[in-house]
């Protein structure tokens, strides 16, 4: 069973839709304080996050992936670069080409963030039970059963 709910910050928007963005907003601020101490920002976790989850990619490719212009990847790309995250190297079979991997300094740094999150997420849902948490998650799922590309979602 579930505990009671806290104290409201007014009343429940009619539309789901309203209520999604309140909790969005919340979510992204404490995601963005849990981040800081680490030093990343969402968009570092976002390149990161793809990175674990495909590999080594060319640098175009991981731009279009998460919907951004070449310079502001290039800028992310010297962020993460500067803190030994990523890796840029030239692509053995074109030189043109830029492969942007993970270092074991970015994996030891996702690992991070995964249970800064995971702390966010408990504060976030202490009220559920598993139960509830597991059917949460679920349905958020549904909804965006039609996203392609949940990293540049989370850009958004």
């Amino acid at each position: 069973m579930s505990a009671p709910p806290a104290e409201s910050a007014g009343p429940v928007p009619a539309h789901a839709t309203m209520l999604i963005a309140r909790i969005a907003r919340v979510v992204r601020q404490r995601f963005e304080l849990a981040l800081e101490p680490l030093g990343l920002r969402q968009r570092h976790v976002v390149a990161l996050s793809y990175l674990r989850g495909h590999g080594p990619t060319a640098q175009q490719v991981l731009a279009e992936r998460l919907c951004m212009d070449p310079s502001s990847t290039v800028g992310l790309l010297n962020d993460l670069e500067d803190h030994q995250l990523v890796l840029r190297r030239r692509d053995r079979s074109d030189r043109r080409r830029a492969l942007i991997e993970l270092t074991s300094e970015g994996e030891r740094a996702l690992a991070d963030v995964d249970r800064a999150l995971q702390c966010v997420e408990d504060h976030l849902l202490a009220g559920l039970d598993g139960g509830e948490r597991s059917q949460l998650r679920d349905l958020l799922a549904k909804l965006g059963h039609n996203e392609v590309d949940w990293e540049a979602a989370a850009e958004g």
